[in-house]
Order: structure tokens, then sequence, then C-alpha cells
């Protein structure tokens, strides 16, 4: 999703100004174009799988295919998820929570029972969590890190990941099984996700060029890049695009996953031990929980006035579910994700973990 403050245009840069190298950080969560090549063995490439328009609709799918065909009447989320993802799902079934949290470890397995739909996140990353008690079906999401040991290793009945939150895809998702069970069809590409999954790849595109120094403002990618993200989230389940269902199985992903491990111990260390911060053992991001939403404001704050975007992932603060408790609530807002993918390299990651330091040392 795109951060906040990219959407308003901060620090536009005119057409044909070289870039300084914090502008990577430009977009939030999009990456810029890149024909890197190198096939990577995928977790699902040998199992039973469909592909999406995105995540959220490899989830949409399967959650409406498992009511009509195998008459699942419930489905229990965890109270620490974007809710928009979990609000199309009222149309398909009961939606009832179940508490976890990134911060705060399953105690106890789900209790769930014959006809429950168990929702299981491995939230940025980790371990997904917690265990399922009981007969109900299980669905891992993935989308933080689909090529983890987690992902290869799963014995879920079903799991899916948005691909574009870790690839350079303009759209994509995945849904699998890890038991080799039956999976929702796939469905055609929809006219009004194939606009906005070409909104995206010229927006990319668009960034390339600008990136390097070519007569492109960032309002021209940032507003396509927008309406397309708005796009995506709206209308019926989708396939996957014509340029991403090509791209990617020709994409170097495990060594693009190596680089983000590469990229997050190096921010660690430069980062040290801080008061009131703390570095999640995530390998989506550098994920930062710090003591309060204002402190939280305030680096990020001072990181976008040095050109470096850090994202906010999703809010709690209206959520769609009953049952989300009010610390979670306020977890949400201490949260700040500091990308660390291939684009970067550790001399950058060290920079922006300085840049923190010294924000918290003025403080």
């Amino acid at each position: 999703m795109i951060d906040g403050d990219a959407q308003r245009g901060v620090g536009n840069v005119g057409a044909g100004r070289l870039v300084v190298p914090d502008e990577r950080w430009e977009q939030g969560s999009d990456f810029h174009l890149t024909f890197e090549t190198g096939g990577t063995v995928l977790p699902w490439s040998l199992l039973p799988h469909t592909l999406w328009g995105s995540g959220r609709d490899a989830l949409r799918a399967l959650v409406a295919w498992g009511r009509s065909v195998h008459r699942w009447r419930r489905i229990l989320v965890p109270t620490y998820y974007c809710h928009e993802v979990i609000e199309p799902l009222f149309g398909e079934l009961e939606v009832s929570s179940y508490e976890h949290a990134p911060t705060s470890p399953a105690t106890s397995p789900v209790d769930a029972s014959n006809g429950d739909v168990v929702l299981v996140v491995a939230l940025f990353g980790m371990p997904p969590a917690p265990a399922v008690a009981g007969r109900a079906v299980v669905i891992e999401d993935h989308t933080h890190d689909p090529l983890s040991s987690w992902s290869a290793d799963s014995r879920a009945d079903y799991a899916f990941a948005s691909l574009r939150k870790t690839l350079p895809l303009p759209d994509g998702g995945v849904l699998w099984s890890p038991r080799g069970l039956d999976i929702a069809p796939e469905r055609p590409v929809t006219l009004d996700h194939d606009r906005a999954a070409f909104q995206r790849l010229w927006a990319m595109t668009l960034k390339r060029h600008y990136l390097g120094g070519g007569q492109v403002t960032k309002e021209e990618f940032r507003s396509l890049a927008i309406d397309g993200e708005r796009g995506m989230s709206q209308g019926d389940i989708s396939g996957i695009s014509s340029f991403s269902l090509s791209r990617l199985p020709t994409m170097p992903a495990a060594s693009w996953r190596s680089a983000r491990a590469v990229n997050l111990r190096a921010f660690r260390a430069a980062l040290g031990e801080l008061p009131a911060v703390t570095v999640l053992d995530a390998p989506f991001a550098a994920t930062l929980v710090f003591d309060t939403p204002r402190l939280r404001d305030r680096v990020r704050d001072s990181l976008i006035a040095a050109r470096i975007y850090p994202s906010v992932l999703w809010s709690l603060d209206e959520p769609v579910v009953s049952g989300v408790p009010a610390s979670h609530v306020e977890l949400a807002r201490c949260i700040l994700s500091i990308h660390c993918d291939y684009r970067y390299d550790p001399a950058d990651m060290a920079r922006v973990a300085r840049a923190i330091r010294n924000v918290l040392g003025a403080l």
C-alpha cells in the first residue's frame, strides 16, 4: 500500500533533475521496473496452485469456492491483520476473530469446530501462528515471505500470498494447497483489474526512468500508482495480468530474498540497542515498534524530511471485525516498516539506521 505522505507528494523534484540516492525509498512498497532474470523454484511449483490478480483475490476466491463446494460456514481471522483484506469476506462467510499479534506469541491453539476455517498468518514473515485445535480447515497467509521455510514446509490445507508485496510485479497473488488438495479454479482477468495492473506497470516504468534522471516528475508515476492501487482493491475477483504471469517464472526471487536478509542484518547491526524502540525478528522488512505513537510519528516525519520513506502497513483504528483489543489498535499506531529489499545495499541500510539514531538522540 502506498504510504500516505507519498500519496500527497513530499518534496517533488522537477523533471530532469539528478536523483539523490535516498529517493530510492520513494513510493513506499512500490518497486520500480526491473528485468533481472534467474528462475527460482517456488514453494507451490509442484503443488496444485492457481494465480490471481492479488493475494486478496486469491483469498476471496478460495473462501467463495469453499462455501460453495465444502459448505464452509465461518472464518476466524487474527485480530492483528489488515482489515481491508477481511472486509470482502463478510459477503461469503460469518467472520469472527481470535486474538493474535506479532508482539504476543500465541500460548494456546485456536479452538475451532467442523465447518470453521481459520486464517493463520506469518505476520511480517515470522513463523505462522497460532496452532489450530479441532477439525477446522487451515489457511495460511505467506504474503510477507512467500519463499520462507515456513512456506516450503507448510502442512496447512491451503496457503496464499500476495506476490507484489515482495516482488517487482504490478499485480499478482498465488493460491496453493500444501497438502495437495483441490483448490479454487482460476478465473479470467477482469477488464477493471487489467486496467489497474497496467496503471501500476506504467507507474513502475516511469519511476525507473525518473530514478535514471529522465524527464519524468514524481507526480506522473505517483498518480498512476495511486489510481492503480485503488482500482486493484475494488471490483470482482480477477486472474493475474499477462505481464505478471509471464514475468514471475523468470525472476531471481531467491537471490532477492537473500539480499533482503543481508540488508536486514546490516540495519540491525547499525541501529544497535536503543531505548524506546524494538526491532522485530521479522524477515519482511526492518519492523520497528516504538514505545508510543507520538515517537513513531516523529521518527517517520524526520525520515520523510530526509527523503527516506518508511511504510505504515495498516491501521486498526476502525476494525471491521469485533474483538480487536485496544492494545492491538495501539500497537498498529506504534509500528514502522523500513524496506530492505534488493534495491538497497548494506551501506544504504546503515545510513538509514544512523538517521533513526540521530532522530532518537535529538529527542
